[in-house]
């Protein structure tokens, strides 16, 4: 049995035509090579995880003793991580499987064992310098501050023209609940989200999804700090943010004062 392996590390690659393009380049190997393709593993993961769901999957058909190869375009299609790669390359060699990499010749040679792991430690290096200009470019839009990632946030959204804009119903959501939040000071926590929750069902103020509010819908709008005109990352801190805000800082501050 021989299986192809493609791998891209997320969707928005799953989209385009990464997948596809290996699909052929192997299709025309096996063609030229007069091998038959029995079957194609696709993943949408990361090459420098150990467990994969496309591995996993390899390996239980590599239980059965059916696969005879393992083809991949690229070595850095089946690892980019060189301990996990050596391991599962060991794994296959142990019972009996030849992997088959397109581009990079490798024979089981004490040379080609060489350059396997170079061309392993290769592909993790050029993983950790992706990752790292992520970081980098992440960081740098923080400073600036322009959001990096994660959900939108509630009471948010993107125009016509994908700038982060506040939508007006959400808006006048948000400030009632900040408002009727101080308002309700007199009153402990728990009772005051009970009162909170219950003026907001009866005005039909409503989740983003048109659900109802609940108590942990409430508490994450009032912890947040994108509402005051800041950005906040763990290990980045915070800064003021380029969006509109709906309320002061410093009443922000004397919310999250009640919250403690």
């Amino acid at each position: 049995m021989n299986i192809a392996l493609v791998r891209v590390s997320g969707i928005s690659q799953a989209q385009n035509s990464s997948l596809s393009s290996q699909k052929t380049r192997i299709h025309q190997y096996a063609t030229f090579n007069e091998i038959t393709i029995d079957k194609i593993i696709e993943e949408v993961e990361s090459g420098a995880k150990e467990t994969r769901e496309g591995l996993e999957l390899l390996k239980n058909l590599v239980e059965t003793g059916v696969v005879k190869r393992v083809i991949v375009l690229k070595l850095d299609r089946f690892s980019r991580d060189l301990f996990y790669g050596l391991k599962w390359l060991k794994y296959l060699n142990s019972h009996g499987v030849e992997l088959i990499s397109i581009q990079e010749r490798i024979d089981d040679s004490i040379s080609g064992r060489l350059m396997l792991q170079m061309l392993l430690s290769l592909a993790e290096y050029e993983k950790s310098t992706i990752v790292q200009r992520l970081n980098r470019g992440k960081e740098r839009r923080f400073s600036d501050g322009h959001r990096t990632c994660g959900n939108i946030p509630f009471g948010y959204e993107f125009d016509d023209n994908d700038n982060l804009v506040l939508n007006k119903n959400h808006k006048r959501t948000i400030r009632f609940i900040y408002r009727r939040w101080m308002q309700l000071g007199d009153l402990n926590r728990t009772r005051r989200m009970h009162v909170l929750l219950y003026e907001l069902g009866r005005r039909g103020y409503a989740w983003k999804d048109g659900t109802t509010f609940n108590y942990s819908r409430v508490r994450y709008i009032l912890k947040n700090a994108i509402y005051s005109g800041q950005l906040a990352i763990k290990n980045l801190g915070d800064v003021p943010h380029v969006y509109e805000s709906i309320i002061s800082k410093a009443y922000y501050k004397r919310v999250q004062l009640s919250l403690t």
